[in-house]
């Protein structure tokens, strides 16, 4: 899809004219016309403030094989997707194991107390065994 193309169809989902979209950029709604044809681009302070109106990439705005608005061609995507699930999932692993550890190390330590206590109580009521 061309950069004209993308421009068409973004400013009819956004449910621009062309002469809204030329005002709102400060250009003629020639210029509109020419960049939805392909006849010419626009400047490049033009093409930041399309991204931003539309919120999308450069890439996505410029690259005819970029499919996608945030600039990732769509084949990618799920292989982004992917990578973010197994982060996720090994972060909330990581979680679980600090939480076990940390009953664990609680448990020891109530278990050395309570021995430590009770040989502290054996030797003070009946002493030192011979």
């Amino acid at each position: 899809m061309t950069f004209g193309d993308k421009l068409s169809r973004l400013r009819k989902e956004y449910n621009y004219t062309q002469e809204q979209l030329a005002d709102i950029l400060g250009v003629s709604r020639q210029s509109i016309s020419k960049w939805e044809s392909d006849t010419s681009y626009p400047e490049t302070d033009k093409l930041i403030e399309l991204g931003n109106l539309f919120d999308c990439s450069m890439d996505y705005l410029l690259k005819e094989e970029i499919t996608e608005r945030s600039g990732i061609p769509s084949a990618s995507t799920e292989g982004v997707l992917a990578q973010i699930g197994r982060k996720v999932t090994g972060d909330q692993n990581k979680r679980k194991v600090k939480r076990i550890l940390k009953i664990v190390g609680m448990v020891l330590a109530a278990v050395f107390t309570i021995d430590i206590v009770s040989m502290i109580v054996y030797f003070l009521a009946g002493g030192i065994p011979h």
